[in-house]
């Protein structure tokens, strides 16, 4: 297969990846009661996980690198879009994401021409309890771990291996500087955040 791919030249076998990968995608979808726009493109496997139906929606026009040659920037994983609990991933139109992780527990709201560097992490939770007793027992650790909405507004740009915390909310135009750790709950919109922790560094 990838000899007959080589043969075939690089925009063409791209090409038959990404349909592939794009027809296997809106499958996944579907199985999850989930909705996707018109004028999807998939480059490379996606996970799809969710306890609920149509929890996961996203707008026209979404492009998706999730396989290392579609895109150099380093991809060091699979994207996924898990939802469990109440958990919900709205995404708006026109977005490209690259290799992107989202996890939701309870709302992830992500606004029109956003654009999402390669590894970029989303989770609206903690995966475990603060309190090291509650730690100690599965029955007590992941139930007992804390969620906020996250929200990221219009035309926002998130910068390559950069992760965004819980309760964290993006105003419209803003920019996450590469590897950020965000936990900062109200950015307003046209400012520029960068660090860990993360920081804005200059506010219009």
């Amino acid at each position: 297969m990838g000899i007959l791919l080589l043969k075939l030249g690089y925009k063409t076998a791209a090409a038959i990846c990404s349909l592939y990968y794009t027809i296997r995608f809106r499958f996944f979808m579907v199985l999850t009661g989930g909705s996707c726009g018109s004028g999807l493109k998939i480059d490379g496997k996606v996970f799809v996980r969710t306890q609920t139906n149509n929890t996961i929606r996203i707008g026209n026009n979404f492009s998706l690198n999730s396989r290392p040659g579609s895109n150099l920037v380093g991809i060091n994983n699979c994207a996924s879009f898990q939802s469990f609990l109440n958990g919900k991933i709205e995404i708006g139109n026109d977005c490209g994401f690259t290799s992107t992780v989202i996890s939701s527990k309870t709302s992830i709201k992500i606004g029109n021409n956003v654009k999402i560097g390669g590894n970029v992490r989303v989770f609206d939770h903690d995966y475990h309890s603060m309190n090291y007793s509650e730690r100690r027992n599965p029955e007590t650790d992941s139930p007992n771990a804390k969620s906020e909405p996250v929200e990221i507004g219009n035309d926002v740009f998130i910068g390559t291996n950069s992760i965004i915390l819980k309760g964290v909310k993006i105003g419209d135009r803003s920019i996450i500087g590469a590897g950020s750790v965000v936990a900062l709950k109200n950015i307003p919109p046209d400012s520029v955040v960068a660090g860990n922790p993360a920081k804005i560094i200059t506010k219009e």
